[in-house]
């Protein structure tokens, strides 16, 4: 008892000493740094006597609480400009105003990719703020559109995703706030399940990734980034309203962040949109039953305590999406007369009702990040990640109710990342677990089984600099156990009422590989650079393609899987080169990626199936081996200071090797081009008009009789944009933005939507959008 007496006695002496010593260390010192020409810098590295380190938020500030008296050292580094170092002799508060100088001859070397370390070789592509204001309720595939070498896949103008130089769906990685998507990516029709607008940041690498990113990353990686929180005040957000007339409906989108008054250093943000569409209209007829309904909100904490910064995130997405009832048909003979018309034979009126069939899909994600950093550069990052996909698809059903879906899955997700980095390096562990668990009482067979997933990789990546030369080096390992469990068809046996019996299947399978890269980047001059990039990515086969035995009710197909499938593999090669000036700004990618044991969907026009619930037509999939080449140029030319022309143009080429013949649905050549004419002088500005063209040409390099209805014509669209932005008072702007997609109302189809084969795609349609940030 005598000791715990003095311990007590000295635990109290020392909190007294503490809060006397605490007293006499109470200056603050506020900031916030600009560059050279005036713009607020976020991001930057602050650094106070070794001891203790912050970032600048959104506007480029920081601060420090709780300071002693007595001579600091004050430390600022920010990728592409030069570092700087002052010492302060701290009496009072204070608040100063720093200014970083750009390192001219590095300023293409600060693209951050996601969670990971500056990505100096990889072509790396983001929407502008005039882009992401243009593209504002569109869907996330369609936003992406504006960036040369990404186009769509899937079906009409609702269910879309993106491709990548040609590739698509499970070869590539979509980072949603730092966390690998995880949803049943592996449709055609599965469109992401994000909320565009919690991205500030839009991006695209193109690129095999699979060193930073695991397997999988054989085409690509989109990022959707959030800003970091606001919290140089209590309260700051922006509602979006937007309005369309091809579907009679929009979006309103809303978010609220700030800090807190007890907690300095606690930012929040919350944030909410929703969307109601009916039937879209091609240019002459209703489409029926392509209505869309969205509900989605998110959640966002930061707390910086000394070297730690913490996060927590959480974000739900919400849809129900109608599919076009003229795809789901009962006969051979309707089926082909449907193709052959190109047209649906009924009219359908407008309505905002989902009937079936029809998709709904929800998707949970939650992340916990642990940041702790040494020293400015030097850190450790702990992420953990929780992902729920709930997946539903609806249609007609013959005898039960049609509130039964035909299919019902629910695909459970944890990851878990773990990254050092030190300078030019970085380690990195990524462990990943996933359940997949079809809901009974749907009365038919899933067209996947059940299955479990693990994997786990380690990887490691290191830069080196030496005067305008800059090269990185990667190399990675992966391994991937596979456990399945459900019911396939056997197609070899009969029964007597004409059924075909099932077997039970059961099977684990194991894959593993190892991933590399190895890139540099060369400044020829201040304003001319090279980036070469050759990435080694491969994937195992998924699910679907393995196992898929039954009618895919999301895209009206019947799929067919191999259980014989091996891992592809592909090697890219990736040359890029830019060029900035005062006029104009150019990137060229040229790229070349050979794919071992490429696996697609071959259409069948020789055979459809038909079932109880109606006829289909046939995908079976295939591995070959194929080569994929192409070219993306992104140009903007700064006529004078108010007119300014831009392109986007981009060609793939791809061929089946085994067996000398293209592939199916390989995108045909595309260009857009437009002309903008500002109000002011200023390239940032919101105020100004836009006249746009978008050619898509024929998909020439396709074998003949190889799929249900040739690659349809050329197309060209018109599209009109005027936008003006209105400076209310301090921090608070409105922008009305008026667009006009199809001006002329074009009839057209095209060659990667799915429902091409029955309707066309969507025609004129006018958007009113407006924005207030307050």
């Amino acid at each position: 008892m005598l000791r715990v007496g003095i311990g007590l006695l000295l635990w109290m002496f020392l909190l007294g000493l503490s809060a006397q010593a605490q007293d006499n260390c109470a200056i603050y010192v506020r900031g916030q740094v600009k560059s050279t020409n005036g713009e607020v810098l976020s991001g930057v590295i602050v650094r106070l006597t070794k001891s203790r380190t912050t970032t600048t938020d959104q506007e480029g500030n920081f601060e420090f609480s709780k300071l002693c008296e007595g001579n600091h050292t004050l430390t600022l580094t920010h990728l592409g400009y030069r570092e700087q170092a002052l010492v302060l002799d701290l009496h009072n508060d204070s608040t100063l105003v720093l200014t970083l100088t750009p390192d001219a001859i590095h300023l293409q070397d600060i693209t951050i990719i996601g969670q990971q370390q500056a990505a100096l070789s990889q072509s790396t592509h983001g929407l502008s703020a005039q882009e992401l204001q243009e593209n504002k309720g569109k869907t996330l595939a369609e936003s992406l559109l504006a960036i040369s070498g990404v186009s769509t896949i899937g079906m009409g103008n609702s269910i879309v995703k993106p491709v990548i130089n040609g590739l698509h769906s499970n070869r590539i990685l979509i980072l949603n706030n730092g966390i690998r998507q995880e949803g049943q990516q592996w449709g055609v029709e599965h469109a992401p399940e994000i909320d565009p607008f919690i991205g500030d940041r839009l991006e695209v690498i193109k690129g095999a990734q699979g060193v930073r990113y695991g397997a999988d990353a054989l085409g690509g990686v989109v990022l959707v980034s959030p800003n970091p929180i606001d919290t140089s005040k209590t309260l700051s957000g922006k509602i979006d309203a937007i309005g369309q007339t091809n579907g009679r409906g929009g979006t309103l989108h809303a978010l609220l962040e700030g800090r807190t008054t007890l907690l300095p250093n606690l930012g929040w943000r919350i944030q909410s949109s929703g969307k109601k569409l009916g039937n879209y209209a091609a240019p002459r007829y209703q489409v029926g039953n392509t209505g869309v309904e969205e509900l989605n909100y998110s959640g966002a904490l930061t707390y910086q305590m000394g070297k730690n910064n913490f996060e927590a995130f959480y974000s739900h997405f919400g849809t129900t999406l109608g599919i076009f009832e003229g795809a789901h048909i009962g006969t051979i003979d309707d089926i082909y007369a449907r193709i052959a018309n190109g047209r649906p034979f009924e009219d359908y009126a407008f309505s905002y009702a989902i009937k079936a069939p029809r998709q709904k899909v929800s998707h949970d994600l939650a992340k916990a990040t642990w940041k702790h950093f040494f020293q400015a550069d030097r850190s450790l990052e702990v992420q953990y990640g929780f992902q729920r996909n709930h997946r539903r698809e609806y249609d007609v059903r013959r005898v039960a109710s049609d509130d039964t879906p035909m299919a019902d899955m629910v695909l459970n997700t944890q990851s878990l990342d773990v990254l050092f980095k030190e300078k030019n390096s970085s380690l990195g562990v990524q462990a990943l677990s996933q359940v997949n668990n079809n809901t009974p009482g749907t009365g038919t067979t899933p067209i996947i089984p059940n299955f479990d997933n693990y994997t786990v990789g380690l990887f490691g990546i290191h830069q080196f600099h030496i005067g305008r030369l800059h090269a990185e080096a990667g190399a990675r390992y992966d391994f991937k156990y596979l456990d399945v469990a459900g019911f396939r068809y056997r197609r070899d046996v009969v029964n007597a009422d004409g059924s075909i019996p099932q077997y039970l299947l059961e099977d684990t399978r194991t894959f593993h590989n190892a991933s590399g890269t190895i890139g540099i980047l060369y400044h020829f001059t201040p304003t001319l650079s090279w980036k070469s990039n050759i990435g080694l990515a491969w994937r195992a086969p998924s699910v679907n393609e393995l196992y898929s035995d039954g009618v895919h009710h999301g895209s009206a197909t019947y799929e067919l899987g191999n259980e014989q499938l091996k891992s592809e593999k592909g090697l890219k090669w990736i040359n890029s080169f830019i060029l900035n000036t005062d006029k104009i700004n150019v990137t060229l990618d040229a790229y070349a990626q050979m794919l071992y044991d490429y696996i697609y969907a071959q259409p069948n026009p020789d055979s459809v199936r038909q079932t109880i619930r109606g006829t289909f037509p046939l995908f079976v999939y295939q591995q070959h081996d194929a080569l994929f080449y192409g070219a993306d140029l992104r140009l903007a030319y700064l006529i004078n200071e108010q007119l300014q022309y831009d392109v986007s143009a981009s060609l793939v080429r791809a061929k089946n090797l085994s067996l000398k013949n293209y592939l199916p649905y390989i995108p045909a050549d595309r260009l857009q081009h437009g002309l903008t004419w500002r109000y002011k002088s200023n390239a940032e500005a919101l105020s100004y008009l836009k006249v746009a063209h978008r050619f898509v040409a024929k998909q020439t390099r396709y074998e003949p009789n190889s799929d249900y209805q040739a690659p349809p014509p050329a197309y060209h669209l018109i599209d009109l944009v005027a936008s003006k932005q209105f400076d209310l008072a301090t921090d608070r702007k409105l922008a009305i933005l008026l667009s006009v997609d199809n001006v002329f109302n074009r009839e057209y189809k095209d060659y990667l939507d799915r429902l091409r084969y029955y309707t066309h795609q969507m025609g004129r349609n006018i958007n009113l959008k407006i924005s207030y940030q307050f």
